[in-house]
């Protein structure tokens, strides 16, 4: 129960709109993949990117388009920040609430809370303002995001929340 408990809390600030504790965390997790497709093609639309989807091989980085590698480089450094937190506030990034799966399914919980204003717009602006920038360009705009969103002081208060007992 105390872990639902928690999804539910991850949920919540996902969906300000939304009463998380009428549905199913099941449930939940579709409504997260439906939020989070439509706002890549916002995004797209924003910044002026051609969007067809989350697209990339692992095992082969240059297959994917401009957009998908910018993203996943994004989305790496996040992770990355995340897990610093995570581990020196002294939780297990292995232990998910939300995600199961992977290496580091709490760091994914957490990180998922910020994209939207961290990720997202700094691979899509980068890509709509140099189709052929790099993934350092796309790094270097994601650190204004960071700074401007204070994610490094907001992450461990929300962490704290989010996980304090009921």
């Amino acid at each position: 129960a105390a872990m639902i408990a928690v999804a539910r809390k991850m949920f919540a600030m996902r969906f300000n709109d939304v009463d998380v504790s009428k549905y199913s965390v099941k449930e939940l997790r579709g409504f997260e993949g439906r939020r989070v497709k439509r706002l890549y093609q916002e995004m797209g639309l924003k910044f002026g990117v051609s969007w067809k989807g989350r697209n990339y091989d692992t095992s082969n980085w240059d297959l994917a388009d401009g957009i998908n590698r910018a993203v996943s480089a994004a989305n790496a450094a996040l992770y990355a920040l995340t897990t610093a937190v995570v581990t020196s506030m002294g939780y297990l990034p292995q232990l998910g609430f939300i995600h199961t799966a992977g290496a580091l399914p709490f760091v994914y919980d957490i990180a998922d809370i910020y994209k939207p204003v961290t990720t997202l717009p700094a691979a899509f602006e980068t890509l709509g303002m140099n189709p052929d920038a790099t993934e350092e360009d796309v790094i270097s705009r994601l650190k204004f995001y960071i700074e401007r969103e204070k994610i490094l002081a907001r992450m461990p208060v929300d962490l704290e929340r989010l996980v304090a007992r009921q």
